[in-house]
């Protein structure tokens, strides 16, 4: 490996030790699952891999690297490169352009960059298009022709201070990347643009005004000891009943800061193209067992847990300890001392949750939900309010 001399400075793994967990996540660990076939991509990285924009973003610095040490060799000079992501943006001699998209397209053979050349002294970069002018460079915010132009429009069920930061925050990404002699047809775009995303003409001239007067904080990251006992949470908007007038009456605790979130999502919209998980490889899951009774006896007593693991483990867990006749929870406790069975093949998932507080939660929520029927320990919702539980609802 050439670049372990600059890695092995922020990492105590051996040489050897790094390579194999390296072989391991990006060649071992690189299959999916489609219509019950499973499939190994044998090249390039996936998309959804936490790994891949930072094995992208390597690769791509390797190849501009060797590309400029080869164009140095040739008497090519870059005055100037900049890159974001697979973007590149330099300032080089017009006769030297070809050769230089032949330099970088020869590193490697599958990785083939495009060219565009700067047209009536302007060149598009990412969010801003560069103007020449005589020995001076300015900038004003770019968009494509083909851009929707689309925000969280003024009449969805979003939150008012939502809609508003999300307004003052393009009105003021626009300004930071907009030279002055641009402002006033930026102004024109940007009421546009509003306007067409519902907004009423007072109110944008109110977002301008208060966009130009904002104040930017100057006192850095700097974190107090108060910032640092915070507690951070997301809640659903619903108008008159989690809006921010409510919870301030409602929430008493300064440490506690939440930000509203929509019950709807664009991921719920598409199909998913991905084969469905079986249960028991699921985790972080609030899950249901059902008790059988014994033989002439019916039982109706129900188990809700949660387990951070694969359901398939937990259940596991659950049948040796029915078969050892322990009482280490409340469900074992209850087959071993009315000799009843469970139905552990047809347990349930009710909840997918990620976040250990959350779900948590939401397992005394479902167990508050059936609190007559389930088998739980009296402290399992000990914290639950009761009348939250009928605001959720059962997942199949």
């Amino acid at each position: 490996m050439k670049q372990w001399s600059s890695l092995q400075k922020h990492t105590k793994i051996i040489k050897k030790q790094f390579l194999t967990i390296l072989e391991f996540c990006l060649r071992e660990n690189n299959y999916f699952v489609y219509d019950g076939t499973y499939y190994q991509q044998v090249y390039g990285m996936p998309m959804g891999n936490p790994l891949s924009p930072t094995i992208a973003d390597i690769v791509l610095d390797k190849i501009i690297d060797d590309s400029i040490i080869e164009l140095r060799s040739t008497d090519i000079y870059i005055k100037y490169i900049t890159k974001y992501v697979d973007d590149i943006f330099a300032v080089v001699k017009m006769k030297d352009v070809e050769e230089i998209l032949r330099i970088f397209n020869r590193q490697h053979t599958k990785i083939q960059f495009t060219l565009e050349k700067e047209k009536d002294n302007k060149l598009a970069f990412l969010d801003i298009e560069i103007y020449k002018n005589k020995n001076k460079l300015k900038t004003n915010w770019y968009t494509k022709a083909v851009a929707s132009s689309r925000m969280i429009n003024y009449h969805s069920n979003h939150p008012w201070t939502q809609k508003r930061n999300t307004a003052i925050n393009f009105i003021n990404k626009v300004n930071s990347l907009s030279d002055q002699e641009f402002m006033d047809q930026n102004k024109r775009k940007i009421r546009s643009i509003l306007c067409k995303n519902g907004y009423p003409n007072k109110i944008i001239e109110s977002l301008l005004t208060a966009a130009a007067n904002k104040i930017t904080c100057k006192s850095g990251n700097t974190k107090t000891k108060e910032d640092n006992c915070k507690i951070y949470t997301g809640v659903t908007y619903i108008p008159k009943l989690t809006d921010n007038k409510t919870l301030r009456k409602i929430i008493k605790n300064n440490n506690v800061s939440y930000a509203h979130k929509p019950h709807h999502t664009i991921q719920a919209i598409y199909t998913k193209t991905k084969d469905k998980i079986g249960k028991e490889q699921l985790h972080n899951v609030v899950y249901e067992i059902k008790c059988q009774g014994k033989e002439g006896e019916n039982c109706s007593k129900v188990y809700i847990g949660t387990t951070k693991r694969s359901l398939g483990t937990r259940i596991n867990e659950h049948k040796l300890d029915a078969k050892n006749n322990k009482s280490t929870t409340a469900l074992a406790q209850h087959l071993t001392e009315n000799k009843h069975t469970a139905d552990f093949d047809n347990a349930k998932v009710l909840d997918v949750e990620n976040r250990t507080r959350r779900r948590m939660t939401l397992e005394g929520l479902r167990i508050q939900q059936k609190i007559t029927e389930a088998m739980n320990f009296k402290e399992d919702v000990d914290n639950i309010n009761c009348a939250y539980a009928t605001a959720i609802t059962h997942n199949v």
